[in-house]
């Protein structure tokens, strides 16, 4: 895996600055650092397995809430590991009508408390599985720093950037637009292969009818 020095060499060549005489690392780590910000929102935009995390979260009885992982930021899916159920998340409105009940069976996220509250109260310790995309904040990067995600984005990271510095000057806001859904279409088309694929059961049929 790459660190970010590594990135920023690959990034000079590309705006021919070998020698450091127009950009400094300093400056370059800064649009490393938006890149890497700009990525992670497409990772989580689009569900991909590789930027997703699964942890444990142990229930305590009598109270109606776990607390989410000092990293947590998107939700993906909750099971129960003892009977290999999911939790389902559910929207405001939904919770709010959502009679009480006996059973462990539903959830809502709280990011003011940093808690996912559970709907059924559990009376005992439990294990609950939590898959989830974690917030990926930069701002203590240096350049020693490892790329996230085993390095699977470091060329798309590089090749934002230095169009980044290419088009400093002119602050052309419809190239950034331009430039983000170009590098979302080539993650997408690496990666979205790997995303699982739901297909709707038609029901059995009778082929002799």
């Amino acid at each position: 895996m790459a660190t970010i020095a590594t990135l920023i060499t690959q990034i000079r060549y590309d705006v021919e600055d070998p020698s450091s005489t127009r950009w400094t690392d300093a400056a370059i780590l800064n649009f490393v650092k938006i890149g890497i910000r700009r990525m992670n929102r497409i990772v989580q935009r689009n569900r991909l397995q590789f930027g997703k995390l699964r942890t444990e979260l142990t229930t305590t009885a009598s109270t109606a809430y776990v607390s989410m992982p000092d990293d947590f930021d998107i939700f993906d899916v909750m099971y129960r590991t003892d009977t290999r159920k999911p939790i389902r998340l559910f929207e405001d409105w939904e919770w709010e009508e959502l009679q009480s009940t006996d059973s462990l069976q539903a959830c809502q996220l709280d990011y003011e408390n940093s808690r996912i509250k559970l709907k059924g109260t559990p009376s005992e310790e439990l294990t609950l599985a939590l898959y989830y995309f974690p917030e990926i904040d930069p701002s203590a990067y240096t350049t020693s720093t490892t790329m996230p995600w085993s390095s699977r984005l470091d060329d798309q990271i590089a090749e934002y950037v230095g169009f980044r510095l290419k088009n400093v000057d002119e602050m052309d806001v419809a190239m950034e637009t331009q430039l983000m859904a170009d590098l979302e279409t080539q993650i997408l088309q690496a990666y979205d292969v790997n995303r699982p694929q739901y297909v709707e059961d038609g029901g059995w049929v009778d082929t002799e009818a």
